[in-house]
């Protein structure tokens, strides 16, 4: 069987050639999160508070990156579209373990080239606080398994295209629900607490709010990890599940 490293090194080198179209778009990255802090500055004021708030908000932003802009179904959409899905029936590999090595390449240029890029811009220009050296493997950890999180629930997305074609609807959904019940652009300590409680009750949350709180020392480690834990084997074992049920009525587009 092809390694999962070879996989993820040929997606690593095929973001590679894109690089400064990366580079201009951390550009827009930070831009967007600058008007973002000056807008959370303005109300919460140069206060603690306020650069607690900008901390945790440009550590998401810089994390973006890694669990929330994948690739749109982890590239299934393209493959279907083009036909090249009937390849994936014929590699000695299945389409998660295929799929989960692409994207692992792929977060991991996102790691090197767009995330450290943007959070060292972050500490050095807008006031960001670096962890407590406790925090660091913490928050490795917790961004780690967020990123599996994040990746299944991508996957979904992609399982959907074999089975209904256009995934334009649930893309949106899928954008929508993770802007609102991750946390990713407000701490769940300003939402309701309604929504906040449903946020913590969905997967999202443990993707984005979890390993920033972390980094914060605002999460307990023990309960983020129990947490993202039942959340990757649930969604692990129903993205296995899916899988075999959707290649079922898989229909190949193009050539």
């Amino acid at each position: 069987m092809i390694s999962g490293l070879a996989l993820a090194n040929a997606s690593f080198a095929r973001d590679r050639v894109y690089l400064l179209n990366h580079i201009i778009n951390n550009m827009g990255s930070i831009i967007f999160g600058y008007i973002n802090v000056r807008i959370w500055l303005s109300v919460l004021g140069a206060t603690p508070e306020g650069y607690s708030a900008i901390t945790y908000l440009m550590v998401n932003q810089a994390g973006l990156w890694l669990v929330m802009f994948i690739p749109r179904g982890c590239y299934i959409p393209n493959k279907v579209r083009e036909g090249t899905i009937a390849f994936e029936r014929l590699r000695p590999y299945g389409l998660l373990y295929g799929s989960f090595f692409e994207i692992a390449g792929h977060l991991f240029y996102n790691f090197l080239f767009r995330s450290i890029p943007i959070f060292l811009f972050s500490v050095l220009f807008m006031g960001v606080s670096l962890p407590d050296p406790s925090q660091i493997l913490p928050y490795f950890i917790t961004l780690v398994n967020g990123m599996v999180i994040a990746f299944f629930l991508n996957y979904y997305v992609g399982l959907w295209s074999i089975r209904f074609i256009s995934i334009n609807g649930v893309q949106m959904l899928y954008y929508f629900a993770t802007a609102l019940f991750s946390g990713a652009f407000i701490h769940m300590q300003y939402y309701p607490e309604a929504i906040k409680k449903l946020s913590m009750a969905l997967p999202f949350a443990y993707s984005t709010y979890v390993p920033a709180a972390v980094y914060q020392g605002t999460y307990p480690l023990a309960d983020a990890l129990l947490g993202q834990g039942v959340w990757i084997l649930i969604l692990g074992s129903l993205a296995i599940f899916l899988t075999k049920k959707s290649l079922k009525y898989l229909v190949i587009q193009g050539g």
